[in-house]
């Protein structure tokens, strides 16, 4: 009987011996970057505290700020024009040009290794949804982009970006009634790392909104209801006389209305 209790005692040990490691090995969601995992062989990379605490601490702009990057013409300017970027969204809509110059990127947490938001991502994604119903991007479509770092098998991480773009698309239209059909959704995974000096930082995973440019190549003009033909006295900036550039002695533009 005491060797029965010696050998139960032994195995029991041993039983522990190797539960403890394989314990003490499981991913830690608030800092293992998601994924597959890294082998078990690898040591994990070293990490300076202040870089991961101002990681962590990383807050989106404002809706106004939002409103500002992505608005065709910002304040009233519309900037050093940009090349569009030619994109296939994942979500199998036909192909777009993005404004690379009108974009903005957002810090959104997600459950680890998944495309669930967190109550944490509702806070952050709501200065998007308020820019996103402004009247100054109302009329405006835009790609919704994840991103993720470098940890992982590049096609899971594209996967996994393509699933959390669908779900802050879903959120925008359930909570703040954007319609669907203006936003467009996309994975680049590890592909676009807005740090390749640091390939697993946190700063790499992102969800990037983009203006898609509209499909005549150029933006449209819309005359106010305030400027129509019942406005009589509606300016034209090339009646202007010495003019410092030669203006091909264009005529001024006729009203919709005009003889």
């Amino acid at each position: 009987m005491r060797i029965d209790r010696a050998a139960a005692r032994a195995c029991l040990l041993l039983g522990l011996s190797l539960v403890l490691p394989l314990a003490g090995a499981r991913a830690n969601p608030l800092t293992e970057a998601p994924g597959l995992g890294r082998p078990e062989t690898a040591a994990p990379p070293a990490r300076d505290e202040a870089v991961e605490a101002a990681e962590a601490g990383a807050t989106n702009p404002s809706a106004t700020a939002i409103i500002r990057s992505l608005a065709p013409f910002a304040d009233g300017n519309p900037g050093a024009p940009s090349r569009p970027v030619r994109v296939a969204p994942d979500d199998g809509g036909p192909a777009l040009s993005v404004d690379a110059g009108r974009a903005v990127d957002l810090t959104v947490f997600f459950a680890y290794d998944s495309a669930r938001l967190t109550p944490e991502a509702r806070i952050q994604l709501e200065p998007l949804g308020q820019a996103l119903g402004s009247r100054e991007l109302a009329r405006h479509a835009f790609l919704l982009a994840g991103h993720t770092d470098a940890a992982g098998a590049p096609a899971y991480n594209r996967r996994l970006s393509f699933a959390r773009a669908r779900a802050v698309k879903a959120h925008l239209v359930e909570a703040y009634g954007i319609d669907p059909a203006r936003l467009r959704v996309h994975g680049w995974g590890p592909s676009r790392l807005k740090d390749p000096s640091a390939p697993l930082a946190r700063i790499n995973r992102r969800v990037e909104v983009s203006l898609i440019a509209p499909r005549t190549g150029g933006l449209s003009f819309v005359i106010p209801a305030a400027e129509s033909c019942a406005a009589p006295h509606l300016a034209d900036p090339r009646l202007r006389v010495a003019l410092d550039l030669d203006d091909f002695d264009a005529a001024p533009t006729a009203l919709p209305c005009a003889d």
